[in-house]
């Protein structure tokens, strides 16, 4: 009788050891490096505006210099002079809104999307100071 117990104590163990182990692991365990190393790059982007008027350039997303999870992307929309920030989670890209100031104009940049393998999608909003939105759909592939 004492070798059923033992045997079966150490099953329970056993199987609530691996409920733990298996609950403890998740995607965000992997943390905020393995989505940022999949999306560094230089894409082709092709980005469609509201008018269906389609523009072909390049982009390059590097981590951010402060690190964490931040994102910088060069040459965003193929009119910033300076690096757009952008954040990603898991495959979620988010752009915060952000406000550049030019010499005649004031603009606000922000936008979401996702990554899937070398692909990049996301949409992105220009608002003017004089009340101008400029809506932009992109698929951007990552050079290999």
């Amino acid at each position: 009788m004492k070798n059923v117990i033992d045997v079966s104590g150490r099953f329970l163990v056993l199987i609530f050891s691996a409920v733990l182990f298996l609950t403890g692991c998740s995607k965000d365990d992997e943390g905020p490096n393995a989505s940022i190393d999949q999306v560094i790059g230089t894409y082709t982007v092709e980005d469609t505006d509201e008018s269906d008027e389609m523009e072909s350039y390049s982009i390059s997303v590097n981590k951010a210099s402060k690190g964490g999870s931040d994102l910088e992307i060069t040459n965003f929309g193929d009119i910033m002079y300076v690096p757009i920030k952008a954040n990603i989670k898991g495959n979620k890209l988010t752009i915060p809104a952000q406000t550049f100031k030019g010499k005649t104009m004031t603009i606000v940049i922000s936008g979401s999307g996702t990554m899937t393998g070398n692909k990049l999608e996301f949409d992105y909003v220009i608002e003017t100071d004089d009340d101008y939105v400029l809506e932009h759909t992109c698929v951007a592939v990552k050079a290999i």
